[in-house]
């Protein structure tokens, strides 16, 4: 949740609600500890791994960004009714 400070209620109720975003979050969350791994690691595939999982990691950011997006949407609906 600290890499979404902004959508901390909604992220909470979603994971709790759906288990495909609690798989994503889990994902994300993975792949943020790996990111972290090789950002510290002096080895020679370290570069390369570093670019896989950023680019993993923003991928998995704007999936959650959208989650949230379409939770959003789906509940105004809902109070609109």
């Amino acid at each position: 949740m600290s890499s979404f400070p902004d959508h901390k209620d909604k992220i909470k109720g979603l994971f709790r609600e759906n288990e495909t975003f609690r798989s994503l979050c889990e994902d994300y969350r993975k792949c943020s500890g790996a990111l972290k791994y090789w950002n510290q690691s002096a080895s020679e595939e370290a570069p390369v791994r570093r670019e896989e999982y950023g680019n993993l990691l923003q991928d998995l950011s704007e999936e959650i960004l959208q989650s949230l997006k379409e939770a959003n949407r789906i509940a105004g609906k809902i109070r609109g009714l």
